[in-house]
């Protein structure tokens, strides 16, 4: 367990990862959002371990603002077949995040990227600036 999951606990009632409410007491963690006693990662059983492992790496990602569609909303919004959105994430055009475990598989493409591949194709009629794609 790394530092992060000491610090936020699973809250069975809203199921999310959050931290405790800053009045409750060390011993008995209560969620911020509904009140309910909220629960430590060590104290979890295993199919709510992956629950929380999702929500914590949803908030990570939302933290650094790598949020976005999966790749085939990405390629709608940029008018273009969805190999062009691997393509363009292998030579780091467009920000990929990819959570694998515990039976889940999500992808997303973040939304600054593809605003950003969005103005080079504006202005130079390619996805890069380099102008390779």
């Amino acid at each position: 367990m790394d530092e992060n999951e000491r610090d936020v606990y699973w809250c069975k009632s809203c199921e999310i990862v959050t931290e405790r409410y800053e009045n409750s007491h060390p011993d008995d963690p209560l969620c911020p959002r509904c009140g309910e006693t909220l629960v430590g990662y060590e104290e979890l059983p295993r199919n709510e371990r992956s629950n929380y492992r999702l929500y914590e790496w949803q908030r990570e990602i939302h933290e650094k603002g790598l949020l976005g569609p999966s790749p085939g909303g990405a390629a709608g919004e940029l008018g273009c077949h969805r190999s062009m959105i691997d393509k363009l994430a292998d030579i780091g055009v467009l920000e990929k995040s990819v959570y694998d475990k515990d039976g889940f598989f999500i992808v997303y493409i973040s939304r600054r990227s593809i605003a950003r591949a969005k103005a080079n194709k504006e202005k130079t009629g390619k996805w890069t600036d380099s102008g390779e794609f």
